[in-house]
């Protein structure tokens, strides 16, 4: 379904990020992966190798220009382009109520979750306008479509990210680039064994209580549930498609098969 493709994913070092890359490269994309950690991208590295696939990874922070910079001239240098761009790679931001101390905390998630992510954009785009064609995914959040108590910055964060979404799919239509989003919703992730470690004065007791019997229930998805989405994305198969920002479910309605 990718073969012959170079995707670079950011975050790729557990939960989600390593789920999309491992499938992207059993459909026979190359792949880089970057994160914070060394060691987790090592890990995700031999796995891939292990199956065949091909694998760059490399550490770094998309908060820094020139970690990004880096990711993308190592990409090309070893691939010799990219095709995909998966923007995963985000932080919970401060939990805390507006009025609390916290503006270097906002400032920090917004440069990951959004800044980060454009600046990824930015420095992939030359080699995707020159071989006119490009797939960028981003990952956002149903928190960045309404409200929810103490998680205002990651909120404000994703809302910006599911913008960009919608006005580059139609700056870069020219181009042959189609930008979609991914809504994931609530996975069993290490961000959400984070939230789970605040305490109900920090989340307040409504939220402490939701995210708890969430995990509790069972209710929170495999981050492997979702990444099929977005190798489909990814692929040709989804071409008609730019401007999107949904659920795996939103997008069975639009032609993904869930388990095919």
């Amino acid at each position: 379904m990718l073969k012959g493709k170079v995707a670079i994913i950011t975050g790729a070092g557990r939960g989600l990020g390593q789920a999309i890359a491992e499938a992207m490269s059993k459909e026979g994309a190359k792949i880089t992966i970057m994160s914070r950690s060394m060691h987790e991208l090592k890990a995700v590295a031999e796995k891939i190798r292990y199956h065949g696939g091909s694998v760059l990874e490399i550490q770094g922070d998309i908060s820094s220009e020139p970690s990004v910079l880096e990711i993308v001239a190592k990409t090309k240098k070893a691939f010799s382009t990219a095709d995909i761009l998966v923007n995963n790679a985000a932080v919970i931001g401060p939990a805390k109520i507006i009025t609390k101390p916290g503006a270097q905390e906002w400032y920090h998630a917004l440069n990951v979750n959004l800044i980060g992510a454009y600046r990824l954009i930015l420095s992939v785009l030359p080699m995707m306008i020159n071989q006119k064609s490009g797939k960028i995914i981003n990952i956002t959040s149903g928190l960045g479509q309404r409200p929810y108590p103490r998680f205002c910055a990651y909120g404000v964060s994703k809302a910006g990210l599911i913008q960009l979404t919608r006005s580059l799919s139609e700056e870069l239509r020219e181009w042959n680039i189609q930008v979609n989003a991914i809504d994931p919703g609530v996975m069993n992730t290490n961000m959400q064994s984070d939230i789970r470690k605040f305490d109900k004065k920090i989340l307040g007791s409504d939220v402490y209580q939701r995210y708890h019997i969430l995990y509790e229930q069972g209710m929170l998805k495999d981050p492997k549930e979702v990444a099929p989405l977005a190798v489909y994305l990814a692929s040709a198969a989804a071409d008609h498609l730019t401007g999107h920002n949904g659920t795996p479910e939103y997008y069975k309605e639009l032609g993904f098969k869930m388990h095919g």
